[in-house]
């Protein structure tokens, strides 16, 4: 379990921290912003009333944040299930009971990572 934790961490610092660097990259004339015209595509997402791609896209800090920790729980699933082999409801023998164990992680991870990555954004290395 402490490795699995362990891992957790891991993740949720990992998610924050990409999530500042792309949030950083779309910004007007960098480098993600200059190779996919990201800013013009957030203003036409916005503009053709595509409220979710534009705020999801970069528009909302807190809907960016979001969006990044959605991908990453999903990322997380499958490396924690996959490469490492183990997983939170490995030890639960009822469908139901694990079930309702995979919903409340699945909320504690992505509200834990969608907070954390807005302070990356937000907060982190500002005076």
């Amino acid at each position: 379990m402490i490795i699995f934790l362990l891992y957790t961490i891991i993740a949720w610092l990992a998610t924050a921290a990409l999530a500042k660097i792309l949030h950083i990259s779309i910004q007007q004339d960098q480098w993600l912003d200059n190779l996919l015209d990201w800013q013009n595509r957030l203003y036409q997402w916005d503009v053709d009333g595509k409220t979710f791609l534009a705020k999801a896209g970069g528009l909302c800090e807190l809907c960016f944040s979001h969006a990044v920790s959605f991908i990453s729980y999903w990322v997380y699933v499958m490396f924690m299930n996959v490469v490492i082999g183990t997983w939170l409801t490995g030890s639960i023998d009822s469908i139901l009971l694990s079930l309702l164990v995979n919903i409340i992680w699945y909320l504690v991870y992505v509200t834990m990572a969608t907070n954390l990555s807005l302070y990356f954004i937000i907060k982190l290395f500002q005076k």
